[in-house]
């Protein structure tokens, strides 16, 4: 009996925690896809790290969530006919409607 009133406890808190894993994880493709096909086409992306997915207050807006990511892109430039790829990172504001899709995109300087 015990047993099953402690799951019966524990079943909205991982419920809740599952729905936000997988919040981030949509985010995280979007934004993936988001900065191969509009921001840096055609050049290697690596993400390093992303931020909290942070919900916006207000209801009013279009945005609806807030990510903080830093990345890099690897770029490759001719000089003297020698090809040499060099890893520039990137910090990025992503601003995403509530369907997890990229709205904004700003830029920070990197650290």
């Amino acid at each position: 009996m015990r047993t099953i009133l402690f799951i019966l406890f524990m079943l909205p808190f991982v419920s809740n925690a599952q729905i936000n894993r997988s919040a981030k994880e949509l985010a995280s493709e979007r934004i993936g896809e988001y900065i191969t096909t509009r921001l840096f086409k055609g050049q290697p992306y690596q993400p390093v790290l992303y931020g909290e997915l942070k919900s916006v207050g207000d209801k009013l807006s279009a945005i609806n969530w807030i990510v903080v990511h830093k990345f890099e892109i690897t770029e490759t430039p001719k000089v003297d006919d020698k090809t040499t790829a060099i890893r520039k990172p990137y910090k990025f504001v992503f601003y995403l409607d509530d369907k997890m899709k990229v709205v904004r995109a700003e830029t920070s300087y990197s650290e």
